[in-house]
Parts: C-alpha cells; sequence; structure tokens
C-alpha cells in the first residue's frame, strides 16, 4: 500500500518538532496477565505480540531530506521496537510515570519506522504496563483510538494475537485503486477546487471579523488569539515532563451537566478550570481574565491515519467565580465555538488553527518572551473505551493518553473514558507544574465544588454517591478517594 500524502497539520508536527517539544502521543495501559511459573509475568504476552504483523501507518518511515514525505517498508521487524523494563518491586503508579516521561519526552528515530512499544514489569501482583509511542504526524486522536480499539475485546477469550502496531485497516488490494481521469473530469476538478479555495477564503474572512467584532464588543465570535489569554502558567521549553491522574466517575458528570443545563464537555472544563483557579491561588498568582483552553475539535468522524483537526481557543470560567458561574461562562463559550464550526467550512477552521500555532512555535523560537501566550492549557477529550475491556484476553484495567505539550504551553489535559469513569490524564513541562498530581488532586475536590453548587443534595445523600478517585504516590497515607495499586 502506498502511504498517503501528508496534510498541512500532519507537516507541521514534524516540521515543528524541536528536542524540547517532542511531538510524540502514546497511550499507556495496565493489564493483569495470568500467574507464571517462571520467567516474568510479561514473557507470555510479548510473545503473543510478537506474533503479530507490523501494519500502517506503523510500517510508513520519513524519506530523507527536510520536507516531510512518507514510504512504505516491506518489512518491520517488530521485535526491534520493543523495549522490556524492569521496575522496583511493587512500584506504585507515580514510578511508573517518572519513567513514561522519561521515554515519551525522546524524540522517535526518523530513519526507522515512527513507533515504540515499551513493556514494564515489577507493578504490584504482577501486573504489568504497556506504554505504546508514536508520533503525531502520523495519528490524531480519533486515529489512535481507532488502532486501540481493534486489539481489544469485551470478552476474555479472543484467540487472535493483538498488538498496537497492527495498525489500522487496509483494502484487499492494499492500494486505492482510481480510474484515470478524461480531460473533463481533470477540468471539473480544477472548477472544484477553485470553487473550494474561494470559500476557504471568504470563510476565514468571517472567522476573522467575527472574532473583531467580539473584540470591539458588537458581538460574539472565537476568542481574539494572543490578547485575552492570562498571563500565567509560563515556563521556558524544556524536555524535562511529569505526570498526574485521577478519575471522576462518569454518572456524577452527567448529573451536573443536566443540573447545569450543560454537556459533558462543559462539565468537565468547568471543574479543570475550578482547580486551576484554586491551584494558582494557592502559590499566589490570581488571573485577572478566564483561563483560557486550546480545545481540539476533530473535523471528520472517520478515524485513520493522518490528522484532520482544528484547536479552537476558549475562554473559561470568569476570575473569581462561583463554581456554578464558571460553568455558565463555560456553557457560553462552547455554544459560540459550537455555531463557528457550524457556520464555516472545515478548511477555514483547519488553516486557522494551523496559523495561530505556527505563531506561537515562532514566538518561542525566537524566544519573545514578552508575548502574550495563545492559550494555558490544552484540554482534549477524544472519547475513549467501552469497558470492561481484554487485551489478548488479559483484563484492562487502566488505559490513559499521554500527549503533546504543544509550543508556547506548558500544560496537557486530555480526558478519556474508560467503562463507567473519565480518566483525566495531566502532563506538564516539569519546571512548570512539578507537583502535577496537586492538580489532578485538586480536580476531583473541584468536581465535588460544582456538585454542591449547581445540585445541593442533602449530607446524607452526599455520603451515600460514589467519590471520584485519585492515585495517591506511596509517600503518603491513601485517603478514602485516592487509588493506589495494591
Amino acid at each position: 500500500m502506498s502511504p498517503p500524502g501528508l496534510s498541512p497539520i500532519d507537516r507541521a508536527f514534524f516540521l515543528l518538532e524541536t528536542d524540547e517539544r517532542p511531538m510524540n502521543v502514546g497511550v499507556l495501559t495496565i493489564v493483569a496477565p495470568r500467574p507464571a511459573r517462571r520467567g516474568r509475568p510479561s514473557d507470555a504476552l510479548v510473545r503473543r505480540m510478537l506474533r503479530c504483523p507490523v501494519g500502517p501507518p506503523f510500517d510508513y518511515r520519513l524519506t530523507s531530506g527536510w520536507w516531510p514525505c512518507l514510504e512504505r517498508l516491506d518489512h518491520v521487524d517488530p521485535a526491534e521496537h520493543l523495549h522490556r523494563h524492569e521496575l522496583p518491586d511493587r512500584s506504585d503508579l507515580q514510578a511508573l510515570f517518572a519513567r513514561i516521561c522519561d521515554i515519551h519526552s525522546r524524540r522517535l528515530d526518523r530513519a526507522r519506522p515512527l513507533w515504540e512499544m515499551h513493556v514494564f514489569d515489577g507493578l504490584p501482583h504482577g501486573r504489568v504496563a504497556l506504554y505504546f509511542k508514536t508520533h503525531h504526524g502520523l495519528l490524531d486522536g480519533l486515529g489512535f483510538l481507532q488502532v486501540i480499539r481493534r486489539t481489544v475485546d469485551s470478552r476474555p477469550g479472543g484467540r487472535t494475537p493483538q498488538a498496537l502496531w497492527r495498525g489500522l485497516p487496509v483494502t484487499s488490494s492494499g492500494r486505492s485503486t482510481t480510474p484515470a481521469a478524461s480531460p473533463r473530469d481533470l477540468l471539473g476538478s480544477s472548477l472544484l477546487a477553485a470553487l473550494r479555495a474561494t470559500a476557504t477564503v471568504r470563510d476565514m474572512t468571517r472567522l476573522a471579523w467575527h472574532v473583531a467584532r467580539r473584540d470591539l464588543g458588537l458581538g460574539s465570535g472565537l476568542a481574539v488569539p494572543f490578547r485575552s489569554t492570562p498571563d500565567v502558567l509560563r515556563a521556558a521549553p524544556s524536555p524535562r515532563r511529569v505526570m498526574g491522574h485521577c478519575v471522576l466517575p462518569l454518572a456524577r458528570i452527567r448529573a451536573v451537566a443536566a443540573a447545569g443545563d450543560a454537556k459533558v464537555n462543559d462539565v468537565v472544563l468547568a471543574t479543570l478550570d475550578v482547580a486551576l483557579s484554586q491551584y494558582l491561588r494557592e502559590r499566589g498568582t490570581r488571573p485577572n481574565r478566564p483561563l483560557v483552553a486550546d480545545m481540539p475539535v476533530a473535523l471528520h468522524d472517520r478515524a485513520g491515519a493522518g490528522n484532520r483537526i482544528t484547536i479552537l481557543q476558549v475562554p473559561l470560567g470568569r476570575p473569581d467565580g462561583t463554581p456554578a458561574q464558571r460553568l455558565a461562562d463555560v456553557v457560553r463559550e462552547t455554544r459560540i465555538v459550537k455555531d463557528e464550526i457550524r457556520t464555516l467550512s472545515p478548511d477555514a477552521l483547519f488553516y486557522y488553527s494551523i496559523l495561530e500555532h505556527s505563531l506561537a512555535s515562532m514566538i518561542e523560537t525566537l524566544d519573545l518572551g514578552e508575548v502574550p501566550m495563545l492559550a494555558n492549557a490544552v484540554i482534549s477529550n477524544p472519547a475513549g473505551l467501552e469497558g470492561p475491556v481484554y487485551f489478548n484476553g488479559l483484563p484492562v484495567e487502566l488505559a490513559l493518553p499521554v500527549s503533546v505539550v504543544a509550543h508556547h504551553q506548558v500544560l496537557n489535559v486530555t480526558v478519556s473514558n474508560f467503562g463507567d469513569d473519565l480518566n483525566v490524564t495531566f502532563i506538564a513541562l516539569r519546571e512548570a507544574v512539578p507537583d502535577l498530581q496537586l492538580l489532578a488532586d485538586g480536580t476531583v475536590r473541584a468536581l465535588r465544588e460544582l456538585e454542591q453548587a449547581v445540585q445541593p443534595r442533602p449530607a446524607a445523600s452526599r455520603r451515600r454517591r460514589r467519590t471520584p478517585r485519585t492515585v495517591a504516590p506511596s509517600t503518603r497515607a491513601a485517603r478514602p478517594e485516592q487509588r493506589t495499586l495494591h
């Protein structure tokens, strides 16, 4: 199969990559293998995975030269991309996160297929951690999710060996077949392309007018980039990363959404806004404007290789607002974003996002530290897995996305559903947010505050409700709402 052409945003992920800003994305899963009589708990699983061939896009590599293009290799040996690790006995998630951050921040070798699989032994009760890493230029969130869904089953009895490097399905011929175009067809295609380009320019002009109209107080539109963002959460570019994690019950998020006339995503954004604002206040910082989230939005409903997304800025809650006020602000802003998406062409939104984030990269590259930030954090929700699920017949206990910390930013928050829960994964520059797990803990408390603000309950009812969970480092006692590996 011939590799697909790279889109402008695919190439941007390759061209903008630096040692301080590796464009790696990954997924961390924890499974519970069957007891092994001898050897490591992961041995049987590794042997089974290595029986799987490598498929697209994981059998692609970049061609030589500065302009990114893909070529397909006839054969890729998965064993050359698989790495084994032994954690100290009974390590907890925080120890695992530290190792993952070290691996995640290393750039992939562009002369080889752009992926790695890392297998960790040493977790309590023989659990095994699997960290699969690839390049964002190959896949967006929906494509990565499709890769994952192809390898898991809803029942433990799957007989076919599975591995994430199987990739995405291809046609039976392995190559798309397109009939030769006649001169009339070529003329029609050229006219269609010209009309599409004209519509894109028109919609980008409309989008710019909507932004300016909002800035002048004359109407609604997207927030003004590089101007509306408070100057907080700044740090110089660095390859060092830190991770945090918490779990929020989806049923409780939905209950808040129903009470607040909001969507699940609105409640998640408001919860994170409350947590971030509290985190900043505890460190002596009080923003005088709403925090701004970079929010990826898929411009298609069909997952596959490559990227087809736009990333738009969403102001969050008003400074010093109550949790209920913050939720109302978020609902209003996300409705504006949805209106723009409905009325503007995908191409206009696509190129608008490329322009903004290319400027952010240029600002960072030129070290223009006084220029306002594009956003304070990336917050995304690429859906997730319906549980329970099994990988090679083994129960999956945890599945966490590990994402990119974008140029001119220090924090990425990725929310993914897993069964009845929302997993919230935080990754940040260590120099900016060294105590990132405290922000994850604060997100658990923020949901409680939001619940109490929009949906008051009797005390007895609150005692019975299910409590969100966070991961407690081994150096402190676990509170009832925290979860450890044991």
